[in-house]
């Protein structure tokens, strides 16, 4: 029953990543003007550079295009940890964790807090699930020593 938590939790984790990196690729194209969707993606581009443009603190300075290059790297780094875990290589739990520090750091580097604190949470108390329901049998459990 762990196993199939595990994997069901990867499986959102890769949905997860590969929501970034489509939604990230689509914005770098926009924002690049490789190509002009009309509709949400103006909209999103607008949000997203009037975010950047309003905030007091930008510690790394991010433009735009930065930031959707970086939500493209969040987007590989919790896709490819979710499939490590599917994998249960060691690899894939620090891929996952390199995306939540990356999440956390986006916090910080804007010096603000939003509602998608709470979707970091989430993420936290799901990796931690994890970690628990990926782990190899201990195939000593259950024995009675002699």
């Amino acid at each position: 029953m762990k196993r199939k938590l595990a994997i069901l939790l990867c499986l959102i984790f890769l949905a997860s990543g590969l929501v970034r990196i489509g939604v990230s690729l689509l914005m770098i194209g926009q924002a690049s003007g490789w190509w002009s969707f009309g509709g949400e993606a103006v909209e999103a581009l607008a949000d997203t550079r009037s975010f950047i443009a309003e905030r007091e603190v930008n510690l790394v300075g991010f433009t735009p295009l930065a930031y959707f290059g970086f939500i493209l790297f969040m987007g590989v780094t919790i896709g490819l940890g979710a499939l490590g875990q599917l994998w249960r290589r060691r690899w894939g739990l620090g891929l996952i964790g390199l995306y939540l520090l990356s999440h956390a750091a986006l916090f910080v580097n804007f010096w603000t807090v939003n509602p998608k604190i709470f979707l970091w949470a989430l993420t936290v108390v799901m990796a931690g699930l994890l970690v628990w329901a990926n782990r190899e049998p201990d195939p000593g459990a259950g024995r009675i020593p002699a």
